[in-house]
């Protein structure tokens, strides 16, 4: 509606030779037009410039009472692939201001959001953590085990809702000395995300970064934006609750077009994809192999939109886990569970705290460590000058030659301070992206653990009706066999997360020291230049 004034939530920078309006959070905006299209608005601030700025970024402000926005779905299943906006805001659910055209879909007025972990917050609370620099790096919280999967579970243990399972979906277990494995089908392969480079639409209103990624088992080359990946993961967590899928980088509200944060996104993701490709049931699941293999529009979103309709997800995917019929010995078994739980949980606190030793220390490097050699450098350089003996009628060459060599340590120091800056790049950032896929995973392994835990519930409270003859024997064996099913399930994904220990703590450790060393000696070098200066 022409004239209605809406409120910032976000900064928001426009790119420069583009119609985009630069807006600052908390400034009020005039709405000129909202049907601009793909999540814009077009209007003016109050210093009269004009321009396009994006509806998620702003909240309506009513007339006389507090700014309230009204929240709108982002996740419109239908147009998610299409919609070419929802890649700039990165922001998941907001309270954004909503086109009086789309005011149909309002779910309801109210303050608080829903944040990315699921909980319900104020929008101080959003302007405090938005404000606050730097954002925590806090996966995704998992909400698979909610309502639907327990509603779910019940049908499958009871054996209620028959589902036909393709032979393409089948998943197989092996068992072998008591440790279950997934059966991994095909040859292993990698695929590499290469050459991020921004581009744009809408004759140049719309920008963002597409990412090459290559699989070796073909050498074809796509090309997908983060909202790509955005909509795989949800896809992924949908279809396999008994696996822990493993987070994708940080959402980015400001600075997505910089090189730095575009390289190391890059980096991120590649991680992301490496996971993937090195667990036996992702690599070879169907939305995956399309994700990286599609390259026709066409087939992309059928493909695309057969994935969203998929009914074998969840709970409902246990009746594709093909395993052994051996009954399994429960007190072991639960036993074994109980001791993964402890270990799991005694690992994320862990975990967490070495991240943030990571972030800390490459915050010291560019910004503390940098600064205090400076410091020390500056002091040499200083010293250097003050002993210089230009201008004294006296033979100084001595002193000129220790003038210099103060002069060079100073510089020492200076270049010393220079490669702590650029150090974090190679050894801190890459130790923390290998752990924060690693932290997304142990954090959701306890959602994957309740689901087993309820259907050990199950059986017992069915143990207890088939004493009480209020349940047939056959039924209870039935649903201890599914029972086994969930178990068997667990038991593989505990013994692929082990052997990831491997993949992310062994080799990160390995190129994390080796970095670590090579920093080293290039400081000793500098020192030893340094040392040189004064032999004259």
């Amino acid at each position: 509606m022409e004239g209605q004034q809406v409120r910032a939530l976000y900064d928001f920078a426009g790119e420069p030779g583009t119609a985009e309006l630069s807006i600052v959070a908390g400034e009020v905006l005039t709405v000129m037009r909202d049907n601009v299209g793909d999540g814009w608005c077009e209007g003016y601030n109050q210093n009269g410039q004009s321009g396009l700025f994006p509806a998620a970024y702003v909240q309506a402000v009513e007339a006389g009472a507090p700014s309230a926005g009204m929240t709108v779905s982002q996740q419109s299943t239908g147009e998610f692939w299409d919609d070419d906006w929802d890649d700039d805001s990165e922001i998941g659910q907001t309270q954004a201001y909503v086109p009086p055209s789309h005011q149909n879909q309002v779910l309801q007025s109210q303050q608080s959001v829903t944040s990315d972990y699921g909980d319900t917050v104020s929008m101080q609370t959003i302007h405090s953590v938005i404000n606050e620099k730097p954002v925590p790096n806090i996966p995704k919280k998992n909400n698979k085990f909610s309502t639907l999967i327990k509603s779910g579970e019940e049908s499958f243990l009871l054996g209620t809702r028959t589902v036909v399972v393709p032979e393409n979906e089948k998943i197989f277990i092996r068992e072998t000395d008591g440790c279950c494995y997934w059966d991994s089908a095909g040859e292993s392969y990698n695929c590499v995300v290469t050459s991020p480079k921004k581009e744009s639409k809408l004759k140049g209103l719309k920008s963002f970064i597409v990412y090459q990624l290559t699989p070796t088992f073909n050498n074809i080359q796509v090309s997908r934006r983060y909202k790509h990946f955005d909509w795989l993961h949800e896809r992924l967590e949908e279809k396999f609750c008994f696996i822990p899928i493993p987070p994708l980088p940080d959402k980015q509200i400001s600075g997505r077009y910089e090189e730095q944060f575009i390289e190391h996104r890059r980096t991120q993701l590649q991680e992301f994809v490496d996971y993937v490709c090195r667990h036996p049931v992702l690599s070879r699941s169907r939305v995956w192999e399309h994700f990286i293999t599609c390259t026709d529009e066409k087939r992309w979103k059928q493909g695309k939109r057969q994935a969203e309709k998929d009914e074998l997800l969840g709970v409902n995917y246990f009746n594709a886990i093909q395993g052994p019929d051996t009954p399994l010995d429960a007190i072991k078994v639960e036993i074994k569970t109980d001791a993964f739980a402890r270990f799991i949980s005694g690992l994320d606190p862990v975990v967490k705290n070495f991240m943030a030793m990571a972030v800390d220390q490459t915050k010291k490097h560019q910004v503390l460590y940098k600064r205090e050699f400076q410091k020390i450098g500056q002091c040499f350089v200083s010293l250097g000058n003050a002993l210089d003996p230009t201008g004294l009628q006296v033979d100084e060459g001595g002193r000129n030659r220790l003038t210099d060599a103060l002069r060079t340590t100073g510089e020492a120091y200076n270049e010393i301070g220079r490669l702590y800056e650029e150090q974090p790049k190679f050894d801190w950032e890459p130790l923390g992206d290998k752990f924060h896929i690693y932290r997304g995973v142990i954090s959701s392994f306890p959602d994957v653990i309740s689901i087993h835990k309820s259907a050990v519930q199950k059986r017992k409270d069915c143990e207890r009706l088939v004493s009480e003859h209020k349940m047939e024997s056959q039924q209870l064996r039935e649903l201890s066999h599914r029972t086994d099913v969930i178990a068997r399930a667990l038991g593989a994904e505990e013994t692929h997360f082990l052997s990831e220990r491997e993949v992310h703590i062994n080799q990160a450790m390995k190129n994390h020291l080796v970095e670590q060393i090579k920093f080293y000696q290039n400081v000793v070098n500098k020192l030893q230049e340094a040392l040189h200066a004064f032999d004259g």
